[in-house]
């Protein structure tokens, strides 16, 4: 049975702008991302979605909520941890540049660093986030789902499309630059699972009113 799943990061949130790590922490979106997350609604009222897999943080939830807002109050979600960004331990509300010049001052790598503050490995992060995928398709399979929205961060997107392009996921054609990214705020990647095509990567056409020049918040 065909399985095409559509992903959306959350809108954008105070700690996005100030550049501190977020990780586990349950920010709210902010003004903008609440704005971000009803234009991403916007667009998407149109598509049909058998389920709803969202990370269990209100960013996400308050995301879901929005393109929920145009669809169905029957159409069913689960809220799951492991679709959550990567957990930072003690270092999280540290800022961001605090991660670069400590873990250099003590030599370390930033992976590192932040195992030593009882934060997720890299190699951990990455093997729940795959987990998390490999747990949704199976899931939608089992359930013979045919369309379901995904809402997570960016730190999970950056990983699973290095995941996708080492399964030989490609490009429905060749102007759509597929690689592992820091996406921006509500940006919508929407893949055809059975045949491994990706028809839209990273995708913020919703956002035409706002500032295109600024650089996508880091997945953190």
């Amino acid at each position: 049975m065909p399985l095409k799943v559509t992903l959306v990061r959350h809108g954008n949130t105070d700690a996005n702008n100030e550049r501190w790590l977020q990780g586990h922490v349950d920010t709210d979106l902010n003004k903008n991302g609440l704005n971000q997350a009803e234009c991403c609604g916007e667009r998407l009222k149109t598509a049909s979605y058998d389920h709803i897999y969202c990370s269990d943080l209100k960013r996400c939830k308050q995301t879901a909520a929005a393109i929920l807002a145009h669809h169905s109050p029957n159409i069913s979600i689960d809220y799951i941890p492991i679709l959550r960004e990567r957990d930072f331990g003690k270092l999280s509300r540290q800022p961001l540049k605090y991660l670069f010049s400590e873990s250099q001052k003590q030599g370390l790598t930033m992976d590192q660093f932040i195992s030593n503050f009882e934060g997720e490995s890299e190699f951990t992060f990455r093997s729940r986030v795959e987990s998390a995928w490999n747990f949704i398709i199976k899931d939608a399979q089992e359930k013979q789902y045919q369309s379901v929205l995904v809402v997570t961060h960016g730190g999970p997107l950056k990983y699973l499309t290095s995941y996708w392009i080492n399964n030989e996921f490609k490009g429905v054609n060749e102007d759509l630059k597929v690689a592992p990214v820091a996406q921006g705020n509500t940006a919508v990647t929407y893949i055809d699972v059975t045949d491994k095509t990706i028809h839209e990567f990273n995708s913020t056409s919703h956002l035409v009113n706002q500032n295109s020049n600024q650089p996508p918040p880091p997945a953190v």
